[in-house]
C-alpha cells in the first residue's frame, strides 16, 4: 500500500509525517496529495523496497499458531470454568472476556496506526505467552479458582483489543496490492482450518494432561507466534512528500479515534462495507454459534449433527479461499463479492427449511450440511474480496483504526443476536432462527446490490504464470 495524504476531515498532517518510516529497513512510497486517488494503487519504490514473498508466508505462519493457541486457551478456559461454575457464572466470565475488547478496540487501532502492526502484534503475543505460562504454573501447583479464570478471561479481551485491528490491518504491509487478494484469501484458509484443529487439540491435551497443559502449549504457540513475525518484515508507509514534520502537537488517543470515524463516515465506501458487515455479522452470529446445536437438540440430530452442519460452513470457506488463492476476480471483485452475500443469505435460510422436508435423520443432517457449506462458499467469496478491498482502498495511516471499527461493528451486535437466537428458539423453534438471520442478512443483500459502492469494486490482478 502507499501512504497516501488522508482525505478524512480531522486528520492531522504533522503527525502523518512524524511516523515517517522504516521497520526492518523498507519503505513504501506516496504519490503526491495532487495526483493521488482514494480508489488508486499504491506505487512502490525498486524491488528491494517492496514486501518480499517470504514474508506473506511467515505472517500466515505465525498468524496460524496465534490463532490455534486462542481457539486451546478459549477451550481450556472454558473447561475451567465449568468444574468450579455454574452455567450462568461461565456466561458471566465470556462477558467479562467480552467488555474489555469492545472498550479497548477503537484505542488498539490508533496503537496500530501509530507503531505499525508488527510490534502491536508481536507485543500481544508476548502478554499471551506470560500469561500462559503464569495461569500453568498456577495451575500446576493446584491453584484454581473464580478469581483466577475471571483475570484470565479479562486479560485475553484486552489483549484480542489490540490483535484484532493489527491483524486486519497487516496483510497491507507484507505484500503488494496486486498479491492482496491471494493473501486475504489464505488469510481465510488459516482462520478456519484454526478453528477445525484448535478445538480437537485442546480436548486430546485436556483429557490427557489436564488444563494446565493445555494453557502451557497454547503458551508455546503464542511464542512461535511471536518468533515468525519477529523475522517477517513488514514495510511502513512514507509520508506524503512536502508536509512539516514539526508542525502541531501530538494529537491524543480519543482525537485519533475521532479521526478514523470521521473518515469511515466522509467515505461512502467505507461507511456502506462497515454497515453492511455489521448487519452480516448480527444475522450470522447467533444461528451459527447458537442456532445450530439448538437445531440438531430439536431434531434429534444429536452431536454429530452439529458437528458436520459447522463442519459444512468451514469446508465451503475454506474451498472458496483456496480456489481464489489461484483465480481471483478483479474488475467484477464487487459484483462477486456480492453474490457471495447472496449465497451466505440462501444457505442460512435454507437450512431453517431442512426440517419441513421430514426426511430421515441421517438425510437431513446431509442436507443441513449442504446448506451450511453454500453459505460458506458464499462468506469465503465476500469475507475475502471486501477485506482485500478495505485494505487496498483506507489510506494506510488510519487503516488501523478503520479494522477495528469493522471489528468492533461485528461485536457490538453479537450479545443482542445470541439473546434473539435463544428467544426465538424458545417460542418459534429452532429453524426460526436462521429464518429470521437469514432475513436480516437479506437486507445486507438488498444494500449491497442497490448501492454501487460495493458492486463496482475493482481490485488489482497477478499476471499469471506460464
Amino acid at each position: 500500500m502507499s501512504c497516501r495524504p488522508t482525505p478524512g476531515p480531522g486528520q492531522r498532517a504533522a503527525r502523518t509525517s512524524r511516523r515517517a518510516c522504516d521497520q526492518d529497513g523498507g519503505t513504501l512510497s506516496t504519490p503526491s496529495s495532487t495526483s493521488t486517488r482514494r480508489g488508486s494503487l499504491r506505487a512502490y519504490e525498486p524491488r528491494r523496497g517492496q514486501p518480499r514473498p517470504r514474508d506473506s508466508g511467515l505472517w500466515l505462519f505465525g498468524y496460524a499458531h496465534s490463532l490455534v493457541g486462542d481457539q486451546i486457551f478459549y477451550v481450556a478456559l472454558t473447561w475451567a470454568a465449568v468444574q468450579i461454575m455454574s452455567p450462568a457464572r461461565v456466561g458471566l466470565v465470556l462477558v467479562l472476556g467480552s467488555i474489555p475488547r469492545a472498550v479497548v478496540l477503537l484505542a488498539g487501532g490508533v496503537f496500530v496506526d501509530r507503531a505499525g502492526p508488527k510490534r502491536i502484534i508481536i507485543v500481544s503475543d508476548v502478554l499471551r505467552t506470560l500469561v500462559m505460562v503464569v495461569a500453568a504454573v498456577l495451575l500446576g501447583v493446584g491453584i484454581n479458582g473464580t478469581v483466577l479464570i475471571g483475570a484470565l478471561a479479562v486479560v485475553f479481551g484486552f489483549v484480542d483489543g489490540l490483535f484484532l485491528p493489527a491483524v486486519g490491518a497487516a496483510p497491507a504491509f507484507v505484500t503488494t496490492p496486486e498479491g492482496q487478494t491471494r493473501l486475504q484469501a489464505l488469510r481465510t484458509v488459516v482462520y478456519r482450518g484454526a478453528a477445525m484443529v484448535g478445538a480437537p487439540v485442546a480436548s486430546a491435551l485436556i483429557l490427557g494432561f489436564g488444563v494446565g497443559a493445555a494453557f502451557a502449549v497454547a503458551g508455546a504457540l503464542f511464542f512461535a507466534s511471536v518468533v515468525a513475525l519477529s523475522a517477517t518484515r513488514m514495510l511502513r508507509p512514507r509520508p506524503p512528500t512536502g508536509q512539516d514534520v514539526t508542525d502541531g502537537p501530538e494529537p491524543s488517543v480519543l482525537g485519533e479515534i475521532r479521526d478514523g470515524l470521521r473518515l469511515i463516515v466522509a467515505d461512502r465506501r467505507l461507511l456502506v462495507v462497515v454497515l453492511v458487515i455489521a448487519i452480516l455479522d448480527f444475522g450470522y452470529a447467533g444461528p451459527t454459534t447458537a442456532g445450530v446445536p439448538l437445531l440438531a437438540a430439536q431434531q434429534r440430530w444429536g452431536p454429530g449433527g452439529i458437528g458436520w452442519i459447522l463442519g459444512g460452513f468451514g469446508v465451503g470457506a475454506v474451498t472458496t479461499a483456496i480456489v481464489l488463492t489461484w483465480r481471483r476476480p478483479t474488475a467484477r471483485a464487487g459484483v462477486v463479492a456480492a453474490i457471495g452475500l447472496t449465497l451466505t443469505a440462501v444457505g442460512v435460510l435454507a437450512l431453517g427449511l431442512v426440517q419441513l422436508l421430514q426426511l430421515g435423520s441421517m438425510t437431513e443432517v446431509l442436507l443441513a450440511s449442504a446448506c451450511g457449506a453454500f453459505a460458506g462458499v458464499g462468506t469465503g467469496l465476500f469475507g475475502t474480496l471486501v477485506n482485500a478491498s478495505l485494505v487496498l482502498s483506507t489510506p494506510v495511516q488510519q487503516l488501523g483504526r478503520v479494522m477495528a471499527a469493522v471489528s468492533l461493528s461485528g461485536y457490538l451486535g453479537d450479545p443482542i443476536s445470541f439473546s434473539l437466537t435463544g428467544l426465538s428458539a424458545g417460542r418459534f423453534g429452532a429453524s426460526s432462527t436462521f429464518l429470521f438471520g437469514g432475513g436480516i442478512i437479506m437486507v445486507a443483500v438488498i444494500l449491497t446490490w442497490v448501492s454501487p459502492t460495493i458492486r463496482t469494486i475493482r481490485l488489482p490482478g497477478t499476471a499469471r504464470r506460464a
